[in-house]
């Protein structure tokens, strides 16, 4: 760790503005001299989770704020580390290479010994840069000693402790390079061997002084995989020609503590190769967000893509030559595996291969015999469609680090409610891998073995359509582009699309790297049509801003970059309704080798997947009815599904009980006892008359809930309720956050009961502008939650300005950004006041009208 002196030159040092776009929110136990930094360099302090914060610091994932920041805000969670790094790079760093969870290193404390300076460098900014933490001393919190030898006082030690792995460099080298972690078995440093001493060579010329950055740490802070094999040798050779020594400083340096030399290095070494790579800094590439999961006996769990409106960050230009960013044709080892497999290259421009049986509307039923193909389960075999699965086996990769074991769980249960099985490793058995990218080894092998390779989205629709067929869309297979995106410079919106649809060209222009908005600006580099109509097609003709249909942006998903040619290709430019999403197979021959045979179903698992017949509950003997509630599997149903059930159709006299701040684990305890004692849980805020949280939560179901709700109360109402089996008298258990109070300037008591007297919006009529954040969609939900309005269309200035009430005020409420200013030139130049987003949202918690606090000051000239 840094000491306070350098801390002191850091703060001295850092310019005043470094930090001015960046909102901070503290979780757990962060040092003082990290907030003294922030400060100096212009950041604010939001002292509550919001929308409005840039960086979440903390240092531990054990803390409940971590998970509410994660889960519930979806905000970018970095170490300490990312402060004193950046002003050392005089750049600020991208976020991700900061995140807690995810990254090679994370959660994994290395510490060094009997490594010479270079060396040392090397390790702590490979350890560093992917998500580690370097420490001198050797402690409980260390997971793995870095050491070339086997004679040190830190070695006997380690050797004690079960839970301290020792490793030779080049486990830290292999794991970066292959974007791994290897077993450390196979790198300890016993099994290292050194050659014997040679005969000295003849003497060479003095080495110049090396450059401030070594090459080893150049290297291995590279934005590309992985040092190279130059380095890897320079190490080694250096470890080689090294005698036993003692774990004493050398130079005075100590051994695996990185010096603020090394710190510097790291600093520019990373400024540098951000600069030099062309990426975006400070800005995550957004990832692949499956579809909702279809449930046989419930709703689907959503999880949409999260794309907020984002301004191109170079000058309008009208045509497309630089869409690509340089990026290379993806997977040269897919095209190494075709080559050894003999498989035909890719060709360009034929018809859509079509399906054995009934294929989905819109797929072509009879075609050309030349044209391969596909095949889901063998025609024969007669599924049914609550079985659509039967004989599927799956192996899921690199879904659990984007959503967690938890949610591949429900996912196995699925899909055995279909009929398939979920093997946890690969084997010949194994039918189907479910995987998100193509960068894993599995998809190579799998690949090779010629298995189907299908994304979450293809079980998705799979399950919806009962049928397993092969792929249509480009989304249901495994993304081309993961790290490099070829579109990452660019800024797309979509017209005529709704529902799924919407969603789904959402989740294709992310895949490529681009940027969506949900308006039409001249910054805009493409519009995605459903159909010719409409007035952001009719901009975009007069912008003279190209206008595609999907199939332009499925030829780019799977990594057909001949789509970014100038003149467009008449293809991409014809709107055929209804047929848009089907994907030109001809495009993936490679992917679809496994689909060219039909599925054969088992006896064993036609046994296994019978279904058994309902049994017959008993009768009471007392009314005739039957004792038990059955579910439609003729199993009984739980207490808790029971007590749901039963109350869904009382009077409305029962608690509707929303949750908010509280992570999963919490939420689905406090679930169950709500529902044990007959209430409701519902997720609509609107809908609810008991919130439980702990603080006053800057959330949408706060904000909204505010506004409806009988009683804001802490989770010990539900588990005191518990102990007496009944729910207790709410007004001992209401919330009190005098912390949250005392900066919000309100009294949360006051704000429930003039929310429950007399709506706080009530006659006002509100406009939205579409840049600001949060969104309009939730900004509306909580306008009219209060009792207010909200209108698409803004009218003239002159009727805005004439809508005011007997004091003065306005009623009718222009709510933007700094972002949307030119939107509102006509109002500002009229002397109209437009007001920022808290005053919804402030406004909401302390249940005023403020129209000076809110109000935003755009200059007139």
């Amino acid at each position: 760790m840094m000491g306070d002196e350098s801390y002191h030159d850091l703060i001295n040092n850092v310019p005043k503005d470094f930090f001015k776009n960046v909102i901070y929110y503290i979780v757990g136990d962060i040092s003082d001299n990290i907030m003294k930094l922030l400060n100096a360099g212009g950041a604010k302090r939001d002292t509550y989770l919001s929308e409005m914060v840039s960086h979440v610091i903390a240092d531990t994932t054990d803390h409940d704020e971590y998970s509410e920041a994660k889960e519930l805000f979806e905000l970018p969670v970095v170490r300490s580390e990312w402060v004193t790094l950046s002003v050392q790079c005089k750049q600020l760093l991208p976020k991700e290479r900061f995140a807690l969870e995810g990254l090679l290193f994370s959660g994994i404390v290395v510490c060094a010994s009997q490594l010479d300076e270079s060396d040392a460098k090397a390790v702590w900014g490979m350890v560093v840069y992917h998500g580690g933490h370097c420490q001198h001393k050797l402690d409980k919190k260390v997971t793995h000693l870095i050491t070339p030898f086997t004679t040190s006082r830190k070695y006997e030690e380690a050797k004690n402790h079960e839970s301290i792995k020792i490793v030779c460099p080049d486990w830290v080298m292999e794991s970066v390079s292959k974007n791994t972690l290897q077993d450390e078995l196979v790198y300890h440093p016993h099994l290292v061997m050194y050659k014997p001493d040679t005969p000295p060579a003849p003497p060479t010329p003095e080495p110049e002084p090396e450059p401030d950055i070594p090459q080893q740490l150049q290297r291995s802070l590279a934005i590309s995989p992985g040092p190279g094999q130059q380095m890897a040798q320079q190490i080694v050779t250096g470890l080689r020609r090294k005698s036993s020594s003692e774990d004493s400083p050398r130079n005075g340096s100590r051994p695996g503590t990185p010096s603020s030399s090394a710190k510097e290095a790291l600093a520019r070494m990373v400024s540098s190769r951000l600069q030099a790579s062309g990426k975006v800094v400070d800005s995550p590439d957004p990832r692949l967000t499956p579809p909702a999961m279809v449930f046989p006996h419930g709703s689907p769990r959503t999880a949409t893509p999260h794309a907020h409106p984002q301004e191109l960050l170079q000058p309008v230009n009208r045509t497309l030559k630089n869409i690509t960013n340089n990026v290379e044709p993806p997977r040269p080892a897919v095209a190494r595996i075709q080559q050894k497999l003999g498989m035909p290259p890719v060709r360009h421009g034929h018809p859509l291969p079509g399906y054995p049986h009934q294929p989905l509307q819109g797929l072509p039923v009879h075609t050309p015999q030349s044209i391969p193909q596909y095949w889901g389960h063998d025609p024969s075999d007669s599924v049914p469609p609550d079985m659509c699965l039967l004989g599927c086996v799956f192996f899921v990769t690199d879904y659990q680090k984007i959503l967690g074991q938890e949610e591949i769980d429900t996912w196995k249960q699925v899909i055995e409610q279909h009929g398939g099985q979920v093997d946890v490793s690969y084997s010949s058995r194994v039918t189907h891998i479910l995987c998100a990218n193509q960068q894993s080894d599995v998809f190579v092998v799998a690949l090779k073995d010629q298995r189907r390779l299908v994304t979450a989205f293809w079980l998705n629709d799979v399950l919806l359509e009962k049928r397993m067929i092969p792929p249509w869309q480009a989304l249901h297979l495994p993304l081309v582009f993961w790290d490099q995106k070829p579109c990452s410079n660019q800024v797309m919106s979509i017209t005529n699309f709704d529902g799924e649809e919407r969603k789904r060209i959402k989740q294709m222009i992310n895949s490529i790297g681009a940027k969506y908005t949900g308006y039409m600006t001249h910054t805009n580099s493409v519009l995605v049509a459903k159909k010719p109509e409409g007035s952001k097609y009719t901009k975009a003709k007069e912008w003279r801003i190209p206008v595609v249909n999907v199939s332009w942006l499925s030829d780019l998903v799977v990594g057909h970059l001949d789509a970014l040619r100038l003149p467009i290709h008449t293809r991409y430019l014809q709107h055929s309704q209804g047929k848009d999403f089907l994907l030109d197979l001809s495009r993936v021959p490679h992917l679809m080798i496994g689909w060219k045979s039909p599925l054969k179903i088992s006896k064993e698992a036609w046994k296994r997947f019978i279904p058994r017949p309902k049994p017959v509950p008993e009768p009471d003997k007392e009314n005739g009815s039957h004792k038990r509630t059955l579910s439609e599997n003729g199993k009984e149903e739980p207490n808790s599904k029971r007590s749901r059930l039963n109350t869904e159709g009382d009077d409305g006299s029962k608690p509707r009980v929303l949750f908010t701040g509280f992570p999963y684990s919490v939420s689905k305890k406090l679930t169950a006892i709500v529902e044990d004692l007959g209430g409701l849980v519902v997720t609509n805020p609107k809908e609810c008359t008991h919130l439980v949280t702990q603080v006053i939560a800057r959330t949408m179901k706060f904000f909204v809930a505010i506004n409806v709700c009988k009683f804001i109360v802490t989770k010990t109402w539900l588990e005191e309720s518990l102990l007496q089996h009944r729910f207790l008298d709410e007004e001992k258990y209401f919330l009190n956050d005098e912390k949250g109070e005392t900066e919000l300037g309100c009294r949360l008591s006051e704000s429930v009961r003039k929310a429950r007297s007399n709506p706080l919006f009530k006659g006002l009529t509100f406009h939205i502008t579409p840049g600001v954040i949060p969104p309009v969609v939730d900004i509306r939900n909580i306008v009219e939650s209060a009792g207010g309005q909200v209108v698409q269309r803004r009218p003239s200035a002159k009727t805005i300005a004439a809508q005011v009430d007997d004091k003065g005020h306005p009623t009718f409420i222009i709510i933007t950004c700094v972002k949307d200013v030119f939107l509102c030139r006509d109002l500002v130049a009229k002397r109209i006041a437009v007001y920022n987003p808290e005053f919804v949202l402030t406004g909401v918690i302390r249940q005023e009208v403020d129209f000076e606090l809110f109000r935003l000051d755009i200059p007139t000239s």
